[in-house]
């Protein structure tokens, strides 16, 4: 194993869409648990708009690694490495699990 392989970094872009899945998750519903809070509570509560905004960055990033990682792949002349397909995988995984978030968040009538 050759010590400038670069493994941590070609793991990244292999995981990159699934880490932004992952902070969308946590963001997102931390953001309506806060608005939901009784110290915050208001009529408005929660602000769909705020989780329209955060989705729709999350799956604009997701897309974009997505569309990354389907020219690299197609870039390959038919040879493409394992972490090229690993990038592809998970950027359909990523913007299927954002899309899959926020259906719920953004059918929210108000705090329970």
């Amino acid at each position: 194993m050759n010590m400038r392989d670069r493994f941590f970094v070609r793991a990244l872009h292999g995981t990159l869409p699934l880490l932004v899945w992952a902070l969308h998750f946590f963001a997102s519903y931390a953001l309506v648990a806060a608005q939901c809070s009784p110290a915050v509570i208001t009529r408005e509560a929660p602000s769909v708009w705020m989780l329209a905004l955060l989705s729709a960055a999350a799956a604009g990033c997701c897309g974009l690694l997505l569309w990354r990682a389907w020219l690299r792949v197609r870039a390959a002349d038919g040879e493409p490495a394992l972490h090229d397909w690993a990038a592809l995988g998970s950027g359909i995984m990523g913007l299927m699990g954002v899309v899959w978030t926020s259906l719920p968040l953004l059918m929210l009538d108000g705090c329970a």
